[in-house]
């Protein structure tokens, strides 16, 4: 009698779990989200086209938009505050 009990005691276990869905949703879904939280490790995504021209620019007008975004990355970056307690911010 125990035995047949712990029998069903471990069917009724095995079985409750099988009764949700969610794991039959993250099981189908694993390696969508898989991939983008990979995707979203990469620092910078679009580095392999720096230094390079626009596709489907002329020279005379891509050079202008080129140097737009060279002049990007020639600023220094401002250094602001990250932690502050108060009301009132700089």
């Amino acid at each position: 009698m125990k035995t047949l009990m712990m029998i069903v005691l471990a069917a009724a276990l095995c079985a409750g779990c099988a009764t949700f869905e969610e794991a039959y949703y993250i099981d189908r879904e694993f390696g969508q989200a898989q991939m983008e939280s990979w995707n979203k490790m990469i620092a910078y995504p679009d580095g392999r086209y720096a230094g390079r021209e626009p596709e489907g620019l002329d020279g005379i007008h891509a050079e202008p938009a080129m140097g737009v975004y060279h002049r990007s990355y020639t600023k220094e970056p401002t250094r602001g505050e990250v932690f502050q307690l108060g009301i009132i911010g700089r």
